[in-house]
Order: structure tokens, then sequence, then C-alpha cells
């Protein structure tokens, strides 16, 4: 899979540049994410045979007219409600939201028309064809009762994708924007401190294309007949609140107005006349970055937050249950330097440092929250006993339990 994840991003990294003078974002942004869906999607169905571990039989043939409707019709419920909630909220018709609108006005009627031959083949294939889509679907045609478990989680599936999937299409079409735009002049430059600046940025800019693409394509291909369907989603209330303020529009409110560590002085600034430091500072920081997109490579089409779509304990996760957290929360420290203000207040140094330690804690709950989730995998509960015997952070307390 690893190999296939590569081979998408590699296709997806040269229509970035070959597309450098494109006018559309968003077309590319498509593309981008077919390059990664497809070869990994082969991979799943005849390299790694998901689908079968999934419940499905490519050999049976059993359809039925009755409970194809009910499947139709709740899932055209489904996309109505997304459709209507992206329409009446604010934030979705503002500027921010301009690539995913174009996206959403365009492919909502091929996406209910083309539901109708994926439900059927799913169907026919599906040893339990009676699934949990189909008993959504009988409600239409019931008297009104309380949802049962297994109907929550399906609808908090779509949910997570519903508010996560616009997002990563926004920031990755904002990324392919920066990497179209950025200015390759340094690495023609006769001076060092530009030649190691513009790899930085370069590097900087392509390892968060690597996350967004990746996640942007898990969040869409959720399909049992690859077998990378939602298995379940977070139940707590925590859970989802230290994951979802994590992002827009909830961030940027919590950022400016209570938890700011930024300032006005980069690393860069303060290494400047510092050569060898500076270029040891860079390396760090894209050190982690690395492990931040390597983390997220794989998991390859089944990336989602809040959700299990299977146990990942290759890559990074063989030393760490969190590499993705851990990487991320200390290119933090490394890139935005809080302890080092340009007014050189130590007062000014403790707020930064505090507002910075609070989003590391929050991390540190999505972590906690994460891991009780996925206990109730027994796949998990092996590998967690694992990572107890073996894991790089063993000795420490909060990595061992």
């Amino acid at each position: 899979m690893t190999f296939a994840v590569l081979a998408g991003l590699a296709i997806g990294c040269f229509l970035v540049f070959v597309q450098r003078r494109s006018d559309s974002p968003a077309l590319a942004c498509i593309e981008i994410i077919l390059s990664l869906a497809i070869p990994c999607a082969v991979v799943e169905l005849f390299v790694n045979r998901s689908p079968q571990r999934s419940g499905m039989s490519f050999s049976r043939r059993d359809f039925s007219p009755q409970r194809l409707l009910r499947k139709v019709l709740a899932l055209w419920v489904i996309l109505a409600v997304l459709a209507f909630c992206y329409h009446a909220f604010p934030i979705y018709r503002g500027d921010f939201y301009a690539p995913f609108n174009w996206l959403w006005q365009n492919s909502f009627l091929p996406l209910v028309v083309l539901s109708v031959p994926y439900l059927a083949f799913a169907d026919m294939v599906q040893e339990e064809p009676n699934d949990t889509l189909w008993k959504l679907g009988n409600r239409l045609f019931s008297r009104p009762h309380a949802l049962s478990f297994v109907e929550i989680n399906y609808l908090l599936g779509w949910l997570v994708k519903g508010f996560f999937f616009p997002l990563m299409f926004v920031y990755l079409c904002g990324q392919i924007s920066d990497l179209r735009e950025f200015d390759l002049s340094p690495f023609f430059s006769s001076s060092y401190r530009a030649f190691v600046g513009g790899s930085y940025d370069l590097l900087y800019l392509a390892f968060f294309f690597i996350d967004l693409t990746v996640s942007a394509t898990g969040y869409i291909m959720t399909f049992r007949l690859l077998g990378t369907q939602i298995r379940s989603v977070e139940p707590t209330l925590v859970g989802w609140l230290v994951a979802v303020v994590c992002y827009q529009p909830f961030y940027s409110i919590l950022y400016s107005s209570y938890l700011s560590y930024g300032h006005d002085r980069p690393w860069g600034v303060w290494l400047s006349d510092q050569p060898i430091l500076y270029s040891l500072w860079a390396l760090m920081i894209i050190v982690c970055l690395s492990f931040y997109a390597w983390a997220a490579v794989c998991f390859g089409i089944r990336f989602s937050n809040l959700t299990n779509r299977g146990i990942i304990t290759n890559g990074p996760y063989r030393w760490t249950k969190h590499p993705a957290y851990i990487s991320k929360n200390i290119s933090w420290w490394l890139v935005s330097i809080p302890f080092l203000p340009p007014d050189s207040n130590p007062w000014t140094a403790i707020r930064l440092c505090a507002g910075l330690l609070i989003i590391n804690f929050i991390y540190f709950m999505r972590a906690k929250t994460e891991e009780r989730h996925l206990l109730r995998d027994p796949i998990y509960r092996d590998y967690v006993e694992h990572i107890r015997s073996n894991g790089v952070f063993r000795h420490l307390r909060f990595g061992s339990k």
C-alpha cells in the first residue's frame, strides 16, 4: 500500500508543477485526489483483498429492488441534509469555502445518479445486504422510533465526512496554489543561506501537501466495496470537542482570542546570522514534518479523524502510537519559538509558551480519547501491548499507559 500511495503522490506532485499556470486549483485538486485514490483502490481490491474481509463476496448475486430502493432513498436523504447544511450555514457561503462550493455544485447531481448503480452492485455482493443503510431506509416507511447505536454510529460517520472533507479540500487547494506560485530562484542562487531557506520552504509546503492529499482522499474513499468503510466513530462528546477545536472555524477563534503563541520574529530571523545553526534548526523542523507526512502516508485511503477504519502499525507507528501528533507539536515549538519573543520580556515568553502548552494538551487529549475509542478493537489492544514493551517511549509513563 505504501508504494501505491507514493506512486499516487508522485503523480500528484507532477500535476502540480505541470499545471503551475492553471487557473483552477480546485480542478487540479480533483485530479490529484484521483491520482492517489485509483492506485490505492487497485491495491485494496487485488492485493490486500480488503473487500472479502469486510463481508463482500463477488461470486454472490442476490438483487432485491425493494431493498435497493430503501438504501437509495436513505442515502439521498443523507445527501439532501448535507446539501441543506452547506447552503444554510453562513460559513459555507463565504470565500474560504468557495473551492468546495464549486465542487459540491458540480458533483452533487452526478453523485446522486451514480449512487444507484454503486448501491445496486454493493447490495448484490454483500454477504449481509440488510445493512445499516437498509435499516435507515426502512425508517422512511415505518413509524419513528429511537435510533440504534449502530445507526447513530453510521450517521456520525457521515457527519465526520461532511465536516472534514470540505476543510481538507479547501486546504489542499490552497496548498496547490502555494506550490504553483513557489519561487524557485533560491535554488539558482550562489547564496548558501538562500539555498537552505528555499529548500526548507519547499519541503515545508511539500510535506503538508502530502498530508492534505492523503487526508482529502481518505475522507471520500469510505467504500465497503473497497473494505475502507468506517467501522466505528468516536462515541464521546469530549473526543469530538478536542478534535474539531483544532480545525476551522473553531481554531482561529481559539487561537486569535486566547491561545496565540506566535510572534513577529520568526526562527529564520533569529538565526539569520548563524548559517550552521540555521541549517540545523531547519533540518530539525523538516525531520519532524517528514515523520508527520510519513504517518499520513501509512494510512493510505483510510485516513480519517474520529474514526476506526483499520489499525495502522507500520511506518512510524512501529515506535509510538501517535507519531503525527508528537512530531507536529514538536515542530510548532521549533517554528514559533514562543520562548524568544521580540521584546525579550519574560512574561511575554511565559504567556506565549502557556498558549502553546494548552494546544499541546488538547492534542494529548485527542490522543487519549482516540486510544479509548480504538481499545474496543482487539487488534489495537494487541498493538498497545506491543508498544508498551517495544515503543520508543516505553520507559516513560505517558508513553507506556
